[in-house]
């Protein structure tokens, strides 16, 4: 099984065009956004994690092995869980997949939670991701916007813990060739485990995924196969 953490603002219904290329998957969702939209947003990680791991607990003792993946906020907040249940001695996945996202070392080097959410949303729409259409529809720009920035709070208010224990399961990482992140950003994913990472550039920018479906399923297919998950 792949369970999949989604990117700032997303939800279950995020990953739709994307299932088809993932035989068995689970999308954990936030609070406060798709079938948990009547749940308060957090807009802090720590509470993030603890929330999704009540609910991962119970999850992947139904699985003999399983996979963690997530993109950009969604890359971190698989990584965290990860840390938790390497710290707790919990059944670990066989493997993280992180996409779209630097280290978690990197700070955040733009702060936008902040911003009023007129300029939040032109700030947060040129990072690519939010169809065009929908800012021909006020009502939408409104209800996302508060999901969007408690996301973003979480992300940017996160502070990296040099002592947080290691990894010990290997990375697979990938990042688009126009979204700001460099090779050797991309690599320094290998200071958190102790495991090997593999590193794979694609063309794009930071929502890259979505332009390589046949690469991604190829990918997940091969995943599955040999992880017999």
């Amino acid at each position: 099984m792949i369970f999949v953490f989604p990117f700032a603002g997303g939800s279950k219904y995020s990953f739709n065009n994307y299932y088809p290329l993932i035989s068995k998957v689970i999308l954990l969702e936030y609070p406060g956004r798709g079938l948990r939209i009547k749940e308060d947003l957090k807009e802090n990680i720590n509470e993030l994690i603890s929330d999704l791991l009540t609910q991962f607990k119970k999850e992947i003792n139904s699985y003999e092995n399983y996979i963690i993946y997530g993109h950009s906020m969604g890359a971190l907040v698989g990584y965290l869980i990860c840390t938790e249940l390497e710290k707790s001695g919990l059944k670990l996945p066989v493997k993280l997949i992180v996409s779209g996202a630097k280290p978690p070392k990197y700070c955040r080097e733009k702060i936008l939670s902040n911003l009023l959410d007129k300029v939040f949303w032109e700030e947060v729409s040129k990072l690519g991701g939010i169809p065009k259409e929908l800012n021909n529809h006020p009502e939408l720009i409104e209800y996302f916007t508060p999901i969007l920035k408690a996301d973003f709070k979480c992300i940017e208010n996160y502070k990296y813990n040099e002592n947080l224990i290691k990894l010990t399961i290997p990375i697979d990482v990938f990042y688009g060739s126009d979204e700001g992140i460099t090779q050797e950003e991309a690599e320094a994913w290998q200071e958190e485990t102790t495991g090997n990472i593999t590193v794979t550039k694609l063309k794009g920018n930071h929502f890259f995924i979505f332009d390589h479906k046949d690469f991604f399923s190829k990918y997940f297919k091969t995943i599955e196969l040999n992880a017999t998950i």
